[in-house]
């Protein structure tokens, strides 16, 4: 299906999606910087695991900005649909 092809219902079944992960992603993100508030660094091992676990959420802070950039392009999408 291309964006052509899309209609009010369809875009909010799309939105619906990316809401669903953006939360996903926001408790990805939390559950990683719980994970650093909890290791302390007096260890080599806990200190490579702080650095993992830094690794990891910055990575989830990616995905969160993709999901709200699709979120806002999709938005965008669906009032250009509903002014027609």
């Amino acid at each position: 299906m291309n964006q052509q092809d899309e209609t009010i219902g369809t875009i909010k079944g799309r939105l619906e999606a990316l809401n669903r992960s953006l939360v996903s992603e926001r408790n990805s993100e939390q559950y990683y910087e719980t994970l650093l508030e909890k290791t302390p660094p007096d260890t080599e091992e806990n200190i490579g695991m702080r650095r993992m676990y830094q690794d990891l959420k910055e990575e989830e802070k990616k995905h969160v900005a993709t999901l709200e950039t699709l979120i806002k392009q999709w938005e965008q999408r669906m009032k250009e649909l509903s002014e027609k």
